[in-house]
């Protein structure tokens, strides 16, 4: 017998790999566009390092923060309104304050106080290939669509770009990528070269979503289609909708277990996806395959979600296969740098 993991799964099967080869196809002409973009006391800070950040934090009048690969760094310099104006003229900030750098897959979030740009947070984003690899066991058949979850920051959407890799294998262009915020295949007409095949379908604003996919729908009738950041009960009658016509979808949701996803009551946004009501399950779910993602190279497979959320309802924990990837090192340790 496996152990369960509490809260998550029945673990009914465990599979543990050696360290896997990943490797970022990131070109450096898309870290050159980045640093090129930063006010000029943080291109200096960076980039030396710049393929090992992962995110960069400024602040008016507050230090910089970066969270590198392997550490948590505050460099203790004091950014000026000057540095911070660098950083309007990066492009056109949408109104949820998301931008961004079209042929990269960075992404930029602001807030503004008075007018002024007061803090401004840099996804630093690369194209990793081979981080599905330990799951093309069951991405190659899959058939029915497939849900990718986890909470914020656990990795999915650069899981999501590899899955869409392997699944754009055998689907090409009749695998139709929704860009919710643009943060998958990047920005702007110019797509990010790890798009391949796939049929790339920008939308750059997360309230546009709804129409965006009613409209893939309808005049190019997918086979499949990618949906990140379903956030919204439009987007679920959207890609329930698409499901009646014949298309299968491969979704992110933020959840962190099944019983989360089941038991979110806010706008019940993931309920017609599940298929519930407050009686309980009505219908199988809009997808047949789930993967939980619990951190880097942590995964959760559950093979049936009908089968599965049939448990959950029942106050029992679902079945799932457990994949460990070993990983060669970790960040975990924080540092605070010196300035001269």
């Amino acid at each position: 017998m496996h152990a369960d993991i509490p809260g998550i799964a029945r673990v009914t099967r465990r599979v543990t790999l050696p360290p896997q080869p990943v490797f970022d196809v990131s070109t450096a002409g898309e870290f050159d566009h980045l640093l090129r973009m930063l006010p000029g006391r943080v291109q200096v800070l960076v980039e030396s390092r710049i393929r090992e950040v992962e995110e960069i934090r400024m602040q008016a009048f507050g230090p910089v923060e970066v969270l590198y690969q392997h550490a948590h760094v505050i460099y203790p310099i004091e950014l000026t309104l000057d540095d911070m104006k660098v950083l309007d003229s990066v492009g056109q900030w949408r109104a949820d304050g998301r931008l961004g750098l079209e042929g990269t897959l960075h992404r930029f979030g602001r807030l503004d106080t008075m007018g002024h740009t007061s803090l401004v947070t840099v996804r630093v984003a690369k194209a990793f290939v081979g981080l599905a690899e330990p799951l093309r066991e069951w991405l190659s058949v899959a058939q029915d669509g497939l849900v990718i979850m986890g909470l914020p920051g656990s990795g999915k959407t650069a899981l999501l770009r590899d899955c869409i890799r392997i699944l754009g294998e055998r689907l090409a262009g009749r695998l139709f990528v929704n860009d919710s915020s643009n943060e998958i295949l990047g920005d702007g007409f110019q797509p990010h070269p790890i798009t391949d095949w796939v049929s790339r379908v920008p939308i750059g604003d997360p309230t546009l979503q709804f129409e965006k996919l009613n409209q893939t729908v309808k005049n190019f009738q997918p086979r499949w289609m990618v949906v990140d950041e379903v956030s919204s009960p439009g987007d679920a009658r959207a890609i329930a909708y698409a499901r009646s016509r014949g298309a299968r979808a491969v979704m992110t949701w933020h959840a962190g277990s099944l019983r989360s996803a089941y038991q979110e009551k806010d706008e019940r946004t993931l309920w017609p996806l599940i298929q519930r009501n407050e009686e309980g399950v009505t219908g199988p779910p809009v997808a047949s395959l789930g993967i939980l993602v619990r951190g880097r190279g942590e995964y959760v497979i559950f093979e049936n979600l009908e089968e599965c959320f049939d448990e959950v309802a029942h106050d029992r924990l679902p079945p799932g296969v457990q994949v460990s990837v070993a990983q060669g090192s970790r960040w975990g340790h924080r540092e605070q740098a010196l300035t001269g």
